[in-house]
This record gives C-alpha cells, structure tokens and sequence, in this order.
C-alpha cells in the first residue's frame, strides 16, 4: 500500500500549500472578472455559468468592457485611442495525474482481469491558450499543447516520448446589437462536450463529434464552418456544415443545427432546454473509433470501437467514413441551476441522445438511443462533488446480411471529488466503471481511478 501513503502525502501537501496561489489566466486579465463568473467549475474541463456562455458565443468579450477601455476610433493613431497588448491574451494550463490504477473489463467466459500496477504522469498536458478579442469584432481561440509522453500497447511511455501540437482553434466574428449577438466561426476544433449554447456538457452517450482519437491530444483533420444569433438573452440558433469528421474533402458533407433556449437564464438562476442535430454522410461511423499509429507519422486508421463487428463483413476490416450512407444525430439535453446561494452552487442535467446511419455494403447500419443523468455540487467554490451516470435504451449493429446483433452494455457511472485550492489551482479524484463494446456479448465491468492536480496561469 505504499502509493496509497505517497498519494495521501502528496494530497496533504496540496492542502498546506494553499497560500501560495497561481497567477490567473488571461480573460481575468483582459476583462477583470473573475473565474467565478464565467465557471462554476474548471476541473477536469470547464462547465458554464450564463455569463461565460455569452461571454464565448460574443467572441470572448463581455458585452460593454471593450468600449469602456478602448476609447476611440478602431484604427485611429491619435492620443485619444488606448490599444492594450495582445500579451494579455496569453495564458497556460497544466494538469497531472498523480496517481492512477485502473481493471480492464474482461469477457466473462475468462479468468477476471486484475488491477493494472499504479502509475503516474506528471505532465498529461502543458498548453499555452491564446485567446481574447482582436478589435470589436473578432476573437480567435487556439492551444498550442506539450503532451506528456506516446502510448505502446496501451502503457504509457512517460515524459520522454512527448510531441507539440496546435490542437484547439477557432476564429469568430462578432457583432452585439443591443445585446442581441450575431455572429460567424470558423473552427479546427470543436466542443463536442458542449453545445454551443450550453452551459453544461452531456452526461448522455452520444457521437456528436467523433474526431479524436486513441491517443490524447490526437485528432483527425477536422473543420467546422457556422452561422449563429443568440436574442433577447434566450434563444439561440445555429446553423453549421462540416467536410465529415476525418477529412477536408467536400465530396460529402454534414450538417449542424443547434437550438438553445433558456427559461430561465441568470447566473442565480438558470434553466435551458437544449437540441443539436447532426445529418449527413461523412461521420467516422458508431461502430468505428479512431486509432494513432506509432510509427513516427502518428497515422491515425479506423479500428472497431465494437468487438466482432469486421468479422461479419467480407472484407474484415472496420467501417471507415467512407462506407457511412445516411447519418442522424440527435441530442435533447435539459438543465439548470444555480451559483453562489450563500455558499451553494449546484448544477443538475439529462439528457437523451438518439443515432442512426447505414453503411454502403449490403442490410448494414446501426442504432443507438441513449440517456444520461449528472449533479455538481460545490460548497463554497472550494469543495465539490460531479456525479454522472449513463445507460443505452438501444444499441445495435446490422451486418450486411440483414441480421441484428445487440450490443449489450450495462449502467456507466462516474464520480469526481474536487478541491479548489484557489480559483484556478485545483485537486481532484475520479472513480468511474469501464466497459467493453461487444456484439451480443455482456462483458464484465472494468474500474478506474485517479488523483490529478491542475492549474492555469
């Protein structure tokens, strides 16, 4: 049991060293608001208050602080005109993983898989963010990241096989009437946790996006083009098209809508109802995953994300983009909450999402209708609590030969404990189920767990 000791040291040490706060990051210097106000949390990723979603869908400004700094004509060179430096729309995050273990799941048939040996990666991710307002009516928003190490048969190498990557980009042109925000984007990458007009991820399965891969930090290519209004502090629309989610080619092509609408929409007080649709016939398909090579070039290749499904197709290989026909995607997501009742601030949310596609080889295609459920809880802003779980409705595969082949998979779950040291330093400890995709086979569950510090400067 020594990690357990090296883990609860380290946590205690974490604890002492609170008075020593990190710098804060670059929209707090750019706009003086604080953290707080754009994020009821930041551990492990981001949530939304009301504010930080207009915040970023405004071009990642507030709505009159631009006006009230940057005096003057835009373009003018006269005394009259104060132009900040683009130095403060630089900021950096860093997250750790103390400690983690974790139990692959295992066909039930076989012996059960034991615990794998504790590691430990101290560098997961080093990013730099450049992000902020460029004049009244752009904002860019891109990472530049330093992963901690490569992955060979599933162990991770460390520190020492790491690689740079510009993973996040986005630019987007704004303009605020009265309020009312219109605007254009052009992204890299997208937010696939998140609805552009949510606050809160999904806690439902669903394939929204499907450009990642494997290997963290590793995405296929990948580009987004959209329109979008949000009005009278309520509703938004968006409407979007993507070259697929593995290429740029625009031989085939999907579409986006998005629809957000808030019943009740102030930080004190939230409620939004929230629908994205997704159709097309260029998705990575539901019964595929995406898969890095280490072979130097990091090709990424379709694997099956369900166990035995190349095995019922002639050419024994795992469906690729190219084989989608038609694809939809639809996600419902209901939410709402609170922050800074007294010292309670609580978010809760569900969700349905419901997939179809067909495949280019004979009967094939597959279905999936999905739910999800998630709390967060924290007290104080300091210490909090995520709870998430998850379940399939339906979810089945059809081989070419027209038969059904269920993919049985039981509850998921996952809990997050947090402890915020200062807004933006932060402890947290994850314990989650696993499972394993099989066609017409349950297999036994699997378990993680993990002790992670994370900051931003």
């Amino acid at each position: 049991m020594r990690w357990l000791k090296v883990a609860v040291v380290l946590a205690a040490l974490g604890v002492v060293a609170h008075v020593a706060d990190a710098r804060v990051p670059a929209f707090v210097r750019q706009t003086g608001l604080t953290c707080n106000q754009c994020h009821m949390s930041v551990t492990p990723a981001p949530d939304f208050t009301f504010t930080g979603m207009k915040f970023r869908i405004n071009g990642f400004r507030t709505p009159w602080v631009a006006e009230k700094v940057e005096a003057g004509t835009e373009g003018a060179v006269n005394g009259q005109r104060l132009v900040l430096t683009l130095g403060s729309m630089l900021s950096f995050h860093a997250r750790a993983t103390v400690v983690q273990q974790s139990t692959p799941a295992s066909d039930p048939a076989l012996p059960a898989a034991v615990a794998n040996t504790p590691t430990s990666q101290m560098i997961n991710t080093l990013a730099m963010h450049y992000a902020g307002p460029i004049g009244e009516h752009v904002g860019v928003w891109d990472e530049l990241y330093i992963y901690g190490g490569s992955q060979t048969g599933g162990v991770n190498a460390g520190n020492t096989h790491g690689y740079v990557g510009l993973n996040h980009y986005l630019v987007s042109f704004t303009t605020n009437v009265n309020g009312n925000i219109f605007g254009m984007q052009t992204a890299a990458y997208n937010e696939g946790s998140h609805s552009f007009f949510g606050v809160v991820g999904a806690a439902a399965p669903n394939n929204q996006l499907r450009f990642g891969t494997n290997l963290a930090g590793s995405h296929a290519p990948y580009n987004l083009f959209d329109l979008y209004a949000f009005v009278a502090d309520r509703a938004g629309l968006l409407l979007g098209v993507q070259p697929g989610e593995d290429n740029l080619d625009w031989k085939r092509f999907d579409y986006l809508a998005y629809l957000g609408v808030f019943e009740l929409n102030t930080d004190a007080a939230w409620m939004m109802s929230d629908l994205r649709f997704v159709a097309g016939n260029d998705f990575v398909p539901l019964v595929t995953s995406l898969q890095v090579a280490n072979d130097g070039a990091r090709t990424i290749s379709p694997a099956d994300a369900i166990k035995g499904v190349s095995a019922t197709r002639a050419s024994g290989q795992p469906y690729a983009s190219t084989n989608t026909g038609d694809g939809k995607r639809l996600l419902i997501d209901l939410a709402g909450g609170f922050t800074d009742k007294g010292p309670h601030s609580l978010v809760l949310g569900v969700d349905q999402s419901i997939e179809s596609e067909t495949y280019d080889d004979g009967l094939s295609g597959a279905k999936m209708r999905a739910w999800g459920a998630q709390a967060r809880y924290y007290y104080n802003r300091t210490y909090g609590v995520l709870l998430q779980v998850q379940g399939y409705e339906k979810r089945q595969y059809t081989d070419p030969t027209g038969t059904v082949h269920d993919i049985p998979t039981d509850l998921g779950w996952s809990v997050t404990v947090i402890y915020r040291m200062s807004m933006n330093v932060n402890w947290y400890m994850a314990f989650a189920n696993s499972q394993t995709a099989v066609l017409d086979q349950n297999w036994r569950n699997g378990s993680s767990w993990d002790l992670n510090f994370q900051y931003l400067w």
